[in-house]
């Protein structure tokens, strides 16, 4: 599921959050309030590929309602520290032919991890890396 580079961040912090991080791409957890109330912050917001503003109740609506579908693949991961209980995460992922690049805001207080932001970017065929 690609690499994985951590700067400031230990090992097993940047392993979960990378893993709740791909958990949200998944079907499964999409159609799951509980552990979507739990993994997004309540003050979410998300910048998405069109450009749309997206809030946490936006969200919840939408991947509540979201048919089943294909978890995409990842890889490129880079987590790092940006201050005591903010971390930032990159990556890139690929679903069938479409290709975009991620960044991702978590809270990491204690032993809870809470999305706090998100953007995704279109990367156009002729910039992807093989």
């Amino acid at each position: 599921m690609g690499e994985l580079h951590a700067v400031g961040v230990a090992d097993d912090l940047a392993g979960r959050i990378r893993d709740a991080e791909r958990d949200l791409l998944t079907s499964a957890v999409r159609q799951d309030a509980r552990r979507l109330r739990e993994l997004i912050h309540p003050d979410f917001t998300e910048i998405g590929r069109s450009g749309r503003l997206w809030t946490r109740s936006d969200l919840l609506v939408e991947l509540l309602e979201e048919a089943t579908r294909d978890t995409p693949h990842t890889d490129e991961w880079v987590i790092q520290r940006l201050d005591v209980d903010t971390v930032l995460v990159t990556y890139r992922l690929i679903a069938g032919t479409r290709i975009s690049r991620h960044s991702s805001v978590w809270a990491t207080s204690g032993d809870a991890l809470a999305l706090r932001f998100h953007q995704g970017t279109e990367q156009s065929a002729a910039d992807a890396r093989p």
